[in-house]
């Protein structure tokens, strides 16, 4: 009756729950923004200033996403393999096609025979642009067949995953984001009701011991556990625990199916797109295999022509070679650009997002919690302490401006 009189009396007090709510949610949203921002560090390097978490640790976190997404989730020579059809990728170079076609007659008919070209007449041209084009298409099944079984001395999914990150140094941020979207939520939203609960005991304990360090205490309690508890959820437990008529478990390994598609659309989209390998292929040895072997496909295809009788009459053979490394650099050139024949074979050869998605939902427990739990891992603690600091200021500041008449009175 005590307790209930003193409400009464000064029921100022019922908004305790309600501010430890607020406070709860919004040390909850600080330490999540935290996790992310500033990309760049703010202050005095080293010590005095912030950094986001996550942009702080991008290239161990990286690095450990690599290692999930290499021993674990995708190999490339695996899945070329098994899944690769040359025919079936040919038929995805419509634009590329006409592109090399018009290439191999603007060198060879505009350039290097132009009169006879133009002298052949609509019906000509269009047959010979015809026969061209299914060598083309020829050619570029075999080049395509060529770089698929060579994918590994091509393509190197560790440095691009790498190289994403430096090069855009908030990417690791909006992968974790992404794949953990509704964690971090549910982080924030916990803050509220966890803080609105400990307020309720909080509340109780001020009304009957007023003492000036309660409130301070109780903010640095409400600031910390939520933070705790609310990061616990996410992860813990692992596997689903009956009690009674409700099955409790971490809320990221109860997504799993879930979070597996938002993690193979983000990797295959955002990191290891085409313009991601495209650039890491260009700039390392995968570019001098490639190139080796469009060099000997374009050969080959040189040669049979100029075996045939009519290659003497539409270019002399002193001229041959001349025609032969202007087509090649020309074709090496424009095959790496956006649209071309290595962009939109490092796009869409394989089903990249497909891959990862179907091994990431056959994951066990630990590997897959492995997808996001690094990102707090290493500085949760900060996170939690940043919580805590700011539920004793809120604490105080509701000491001094709110409750200061109302604890003097029930100190009576």
């Amino acid at each position: 009756m005590e307790l209930l009189t003193r409400i009464q009396d000064n029921w100022i007090v019922l908004l305790i729950p309600a501010i430890s709510a607020l406070v709860g949610w919004f040390t909850n949203v600080v330490a999540i923004k935290m996790m992310f921002h500033p990309v760049e560090f703010v202050g005095i390097p080293p010590y005095l200033g912030w950094q986001g978490v996550i942009p702080a640790n991008s290239v161990r976190l990286a690095k450990v996403s690599n290692t999930l997404i290499t021993q674990k989730l995708l190999s490339l020579r695996q899945l070329f393999d098994q899944t690769f059809n040359a025919d079936s990728f040919a038929g995805k170079l419509g634009a590329v096609i006409d592109d090399v076609t018009e290439q191999v007659i603007d060198e060879v008919a505009n350039k290097h025979a132009k009169a006879m070209w133009d002298n052949a007449g609509e019906f000509m041209q269009n047959r010979v642009r015809e026969q061209v084009r299914a060598e083309v298409i020829g050619v570029s099944r075999a080049i395509a067949m060529d770089m698929a079984d060579d994918i590994d001395s091509i393509m190197d999914i560790e440095r691009t995953v790498l190289e994403a990150m430096e090069r855009h140094k908030g990417l690791m941020g909006e992968m974790f984001y992404e794949v953990g979207r509704k964690e971090f939520r549910f982080i924030e939203r916990s803050g509220l009701y966890f803080g609105f609960l400990f307020g309720l005991f909080q509340m109780v304990i001020w009304v009957l011991y007023p003492a000036p360090w309660i409130l301070p205490a109780a903010g640095f309690c409400v600031g910390y556990l939520t933070n705790w508890i609310a990061i616990k959820l996410v992860f813990a437990p692992r596997e689903p625990i009956k009690i009674g008529p409700v099955t409790v478990q971490g809320l990221f390994h109860k997504r799993q199916n879930e979070v597996a598609e938002a993690f193979g659309r983000t990797v295959a989209t955002r990191v290891l797109n085409a313009d991601n390998i495209v650039t890491t292929v260009m700039e390392g040895d995968g570019a001098t295999r490639m190139n080796e072997i469009i060099e000997h496909r374009i050969a080959d295809l040189i040669a049979k022509y100029e075996a045939h009788p009519m290659a003497t009459l539409v270019l002399p053979e002193d001229q041959r070679s001349t025609l032969r490394a202007e087509l090649l650099d020309r074709i090496k050139t424009e095959w790496p650009k956006p649209g071309g024949f290595f962009h939109t074979f490092a796009g869409e050869s394989v089903d990249l997002q497909g891959e990862l998605e179907r091994r990431m939902k056959s994951l066990d427990r630990e590997s897959y919690e492995g997808v996001l739990r690094p990102a707090f891992q290493q500085d949760e603690w900060k996170l939690i302490a940043a919580g805590a600091i700011l539920g004793t200021v809120a604490g105080v500041l509701q000491l001094v401006y709110i409750f200061g008449d109302a604890m003097e009175r029930l100190s009576r």
